[in-house]
């Protein structure tokens, strides 16, 4: 059985079309690509892709012991092996008052709220320059923008090349970038930083990644309510449960949250789940963002831009589209 049918979770099945996929959704979700559809590039159709093989249902509580999924409407389902591959979660709680007064960016409803909430602003604050913060302060057109990150430089996880030219681009298209700077609260008037308080008619929340909260029904010892795994990507507590994609990482190595990471996780989680030792080794073979008609990035560790990173988005997003085919039929 799979849980989740995100980019891990497919990459899976793909490995072993008799496993049973389970899902609270009917479709596929380009993660990578909704923040070109909260910004108007793409449409609904562009970011999603309809399953017709997937058991539908909220997850209520894993049973390894009794090796039982429960669902919800009290259903059941056994397995002999579980990949788990339920995605990621924002960590909302950990800014004082998120919850309450920013956005996330989590599922398909939430971009579909943002897109409609941002026709109704015109001051707009983003918490986090990451790759979703920047693309959405890069891409949001008609807005003042505020973006507020807490490290030195933006994207602080990708090449100094990426950096300096995300910086360049938003500063260009007029951002009020933030950096060095904490948020401390959000309200309903704006948000409260180390270096004052910034006025928002909409703050969006574009960091603070985790694993989902049942994580912690199956493993006691996770980080960040995420599966801890072996090499091999066989769950530390049971040799049954395997993990992949952004809900899975190693007890002394964090794995990379990416979409290229999870496919590639999922595949060997299927093939290790059905008898083989297939070392996971992760590595980001490309992060490709998009702020206008500009594309940059990294490959491996080389920065890239131009031509060459636009086709690379363009690969991706192809490939992307064509991952659940199997699931359609």
């Amino acid at each position: 059985m799979i849980l989740g049918g995100g980019f891990a979770g497919v990459s899976a099945y793909n490995q072993n079309s008799e496993a049973v996929v389970v899902d609270k959704k009917d479709f596929f979700l380009l993660t990578p690509w909704v923040i070109d559809y909260v910004c108007g590039l793409k449409e609904l159709e562009d970011v999603t892709v309809k399953y017709k093989r997937v058991v539908l249902g909220e997850l209520r509580k894993i049973d390894y012991k009794g090796k039982r999924v429960i669902l919800d409407k009290d259903r059941e389902i056994r397995y002999d092996k579980l990949i788990v591959s339920l995605g990621h979660h924002q960590n909302l709680p950990r800014l004082k008052g998120a919850r309450e007064y920013a956005h996330k960016i989590e599922t398909l409803d939430d971009a579909v709220a943002l897109r409609k909430r941002l026709e109704e602003v015109k001051n707009v604050v983003i918490v986090g320059g990451g790759a979703t913060g920047v693309e959405l302060a890069g891409n949001i057109r008609g807005k003042n923008i505020t973006l507020i990150h807490r490290k030195e430089r933006l994207l602080p996880t990708m090449t100094t090349g990426s950096s300096k030219r995300a910086e360049k681009l938003l500063t260009e298209l007029g951002v009020n970038l933030m950096l060095k700077v904490s948020a401390e609260e959000i309200t309903k008037e704006g948000v409260v930083t180390s270096n004052g308080f910034v006025k928002s008619e909409l703050t969006i929340f574009a960091g603070g990644l985790k694993g989902p909260q049942i994580i912690d029904t199956i493993e006691h010892r996770n980080k960040d309510h995420r599966l801890l795994v072996d090499k091999y990507l066989r769950s530390v507590e049971f040799n049954d449960i395997y993990g992949a994609g952004d809900c899975a990482t190693f007890e002394n190595e964090d794995i990379p949250m990416s979409a290229n990471t999870a496919v590639i996780s999922g595949r060997v989680a299927m093939r290790n789940a059905m008898g083989e030792e297939v070392e996971f080794r992760p590595k980001r073979l490309a992060t490709i963002l998009r702020v206008g008609e500009d594309f940059f990035g990294d490959f491996g560790d080389n920065y890239v831009e131009g031509n060459s990173a636009r086709l690379l988005r363009s690969i991706a997003y192809t490939e992307s589209l064509m991952l659940p085919e199997k699931l359609r039929r």
